[in-house]
């Protein structure tokens, strides 16, 4: 074989690792991306849960707060209405 057809087979030879190490990395980046993305989706769905737990809870304390207010004026209201009939 001459010198020139060996060189041009090695050069191929070559690409075909090349081809085959660059289709193995970006198959191993897909999986990471996938990876990543799973695991956004796992922190995204903890973060929902949260906000939800203090939703719930801010909600509850909304129905006090204003059961108490309206405890208080409707105290108010009726005491001053004595105050102003006596």
């Amino acid at each position: 074989m001459s010198k020139r057809i060996e060189k041009k087979q090695q050069l191929e030879e070559r690409i075909t690792d090349l081809e085959i190490s660059l289709d193995r990395l970006k198959r191993q980046l897909r999986e990471e991306i996938e990876d990543e993305r799973h695991r956004d989706i796992d922190h995204l769905e903890e973060y929902l849960d949260e906000i939800d737990h203090r939703y719930t809870n801010l909600r509850g304390f909304w129905n006090i707060v204003r059961r108490e207010l309206g405890d208080l004026f409707s105290g108010k209201k009726s005491a001053g209405g004595k105050n102003e009939s006596e």
